[in-house]
């Protein structure tokens, strides 16, 4: 083979695979939106729905303040940023475990598993649809907010809250990875998606800072990325310190999304083999 061939191909077949990798992924968010616009039931259910969370949620958490701070624009904006945090932990958690559910219940999971197609890209169809429904989020709950309490909640820097959601989403989206593995591999998990999400938020501080939980839980919660996620989320949106130094969380949460995502895949591709080797994927 000549000088300089050899890279050339390699360097060619590189770029069919991120060609091929760039449809699948535009495929699935198309077929996600179309989906979730289909059905506009879901959207009004969501904006409907909102009030009532707002007030299941943000309202206890009120009463154990003073009832000076209930109209503090600093304590309303961290409950703010906490809610739509929700929506960021949801996305990974039922993007990826309720979908590989559905494909089981619905009969499909067998023919999309005996394509060449990218496992992870074919069960985060949701995710697509999630982060569009987060930015409708983003809007209403915002609404919500200068209406329900009469205060406007903080963004001090809009390019870092962007760049903290979006980070905290990709974790997200490798803890979903995970998770999704694991509803494969054990089939129906119960409630164990609401189960996780609340035991997540809790953990991370998206509504009681790090600071305020026992010592032996907060140990736990520098081991998720969900806490760093959102203390750089409170962090550009109202002002507040880091738990570290800025340059440190931003290279701690890094790291945890290239792992999670790593694992995501690998997890999943492992469980999968094992699965068709043992027959027991279409076992229900």
């Amino acid at each position: 083979m000549r000088p300089g061939v050899g890279e050339s191909f390699r360097s060619t077949r590189a770029a069919s695979r991120m060609k091929a990798f760039a449809s699948e992924l535009e495929a699935a968010a198309q077929a996600s939106l179309k989906i979730y616009l289909r059905y506009p039931a879901w959207l009004i259910a969501d904006v409907l729905t909102t009030p009532a969370w707002l007030v299941l949620i943000l309202v206890p958490i009120l009463l154990f303040l003073p009832r000076s701070q209930w109209s503090s624009s600093q304590v309303l904006s961290m409950l703010f940023w906490g809610f739509i945090f929700w929506d960021v932990v949801g996305a990974g958690l039922w993007s990826f475990g309720a979908a590989v559910r559905r494909e089981q219940q619905m009969g499909t999971l067998e023919p999309i598993l005996l394509t060449n197609a990218n496992r992870a890209i074919l069960f985060s169809r949701d995710l697509f649809s999630r982060s569009f429904a987060l930015a409708l989020s983003l809007a209403y709950v915002y609404g919500f907010f200068t209406v329900i309490f009469g205060v406007k909640p903080l963004v001090l820097n809009p390019a870092g809250v962007a760049a903290s959601l979006l980070l905290g989403l990709l974790a997200s989206m490798g803890f979903g990875l995970v998770y999704g593995a694991l509803v494969l591999r054990f089939k129906n998990v119960g409630p164990l998606n609401n189960v996780m999400q609340f035991i997540i938020m809790g953990l991370c501080g998206a509504f009681v800072p790090v600071a305020s939980l026992p010592e032996g839980l907060r140990a736990v919660s520098y081991a998720i990325p969900h806490t760093y996620a959102v203390d750089l989320l409170r962090h550009y949106g109202l002002g507040t310190p880091t738990i570290f130094p800025l340059p440190q969380e931003w290279l701690l949460l890094t790291c945890y999304t290239v792992v999670l995502l790593s694992l995501g895949f690998v997890a999943l591709k492992r469980v999968e083999r094992a699965l068709k080797r043992t027959g027991q994927l279409g076992a229900y």
